[in-house]
């Protein structure tokens, strides 16, 4: 699998124009070799021509764990007593990049690399390739797919045992900390994000982090939240009502409800991917909370908890088989609550599978 995606790679190198692309440690870098590196002090790069192996300029203490899944290119080590300059001259030398056109993740690239490609590669131009890489893993697999789909199965088990555990008096924080247990027990690597858990007004905060915010009777609480198994994601919210809610909150709430209807019904094959955002967003706009639309209507799920395709205006790629991404319109009245409700959402042959499955009707619980 891992020389499909350097083939295919290799080819999109070709097609840009480029002689060769360097990567640094991120979702790219994973998606190829297996290995999954952080950015550090300790410079780290996959260096791949569009032609021939490619190279990794890697730390000493990094070599044994890329071996181990089985790199199949050039190694250019260094140690921490040496320093990395010989190993980056090595590199560019042995590979011949000097005076060639190198294609670099424009939005991850530190400086720090940036430079010392310039110092070494004499005469290269280097160039942003962000546009380029999004066709590396925008499609995925079937394999892919069922990733994502355990690692929703996962995360809705959960959430399920949280609602069974939470009580009122619990913080958000508390909250958080039993779900993030949850998916851990249940097989979950870690969370693919901080989760969100918003009580009362502060459902109203669209990316708000818990709190000491206490569960009372007459509150909403929203839960966004996810976990990584096998390296891919899932990203899932659901909104609650503690008691009774008002009808104020129980309009907003079938408003978004059915945006998200919409917007899950649009998704197949050649429909542009602003095409399901205007379908969910009109909802919304013909609703009374029309102007408390504030964001998209979802993003693209992998490696990455947002990556490409995004379901937004301006957008215009056609939806193909294997794209996945989110579904998750959302109101949000400052001072009083906030509604979002997401799905995530593969693209089949003939349509638009959720691969998420709790249910999305308004659930109130009775504490």
């Amino acid at each position: 699998m891992q020389h499909q995606r350097f083939t295919r790679l290799q080819k999109i190198v070709a097609d840009a124009g480029l002689d060769v692309i360097v990567l640094v440690p991120g979702a790219n870098l994973r998606y190829l070799t297996g290995v999954s590196f952080h950015l550090s002090e300790r410079p780290l790069l996959l260096i791949v021509p569009k032609q021939g192996n490619p190279g990794v300029i890697i730390p000493l203490l990094e070599e044994q764990k890329i071996q181990e899944h089985g790199f199949a290119g050039d190694l250019f080590v260094w140690s921490d007593a040496e320093g990395y300059h010989d190993a980056f001259g090595k590199a560019i030398q042995g590979m011949k990049l000097a005076g060639k056109r190198i294609g670099v993740e424009g939005l991850q690239m530190r400086v720090l690399e940036g430079q010392l490609l310039q110092e070494f590669a004499l005469g290269s131009h280097i160039i942003p390739a962000d546009e380029e890489l999004v066709n590396l893993r925008i499609i995925k697999s079937a394999e892919e797919v069922a990733l994502h789909r355990k690692a929703i199965e996962i995360s809705e088990e959960a959430l399920r045992r949280t609602l069974r555990d939470i009580k009122l008096g619990m913080t958000e924080r508390q909250i958080a900390q039993i779900l993030s247990q949850h998916q851990t027990e249940l097989g979950g690597e870690q969370d693919s994000f901080a989760p969100l858990i918003l009580i009362g007004p502060r459902s109203a905060l669209p990316h708000g982090m818990p709190r000491d915010t206490r569960l009372e009777r007459g509150l909403p609480l929203l839960i966004d939240y996810g976990t990584v198994y096998g390296g891919y994601v899932s990203d899932i919210t659901r909104t609650f009502f503690v008691g009774e809610p008002s009808e104020k909150f129980e309009a907003l709430y079938a408003a978004v409800l059915g945006a998200n209807e919409a917007g899950r019904l649009k998704v197949r094959p050649g429909v542009a991917a602003e095409d399901v955002d205007s379908a969910a967003a009109g909802v919304l706009r013909q609703s009374a909370f029309a102007q408390y639309i504030i964001h998209r209507t979802g993003h693209g799920l992998g490696i990455d908890v947002h990556e490409h395709p995004n379901i937004v205006q301006g957008y215009k790629r056609q939806l193909e088989p294997g794209m996945v991404f989110t579904i998750e319109p959302g109101l949000y009245i400052p001072g009083e609550f906030g509604v979002r409700i997401e799905d995530n959402i593969v693209v089949t042959p003939d349509g638009g599978e959720s691969l998420t499955s709790f249910p999305r009707e308004l659930m109130i619980l009775d504490l």
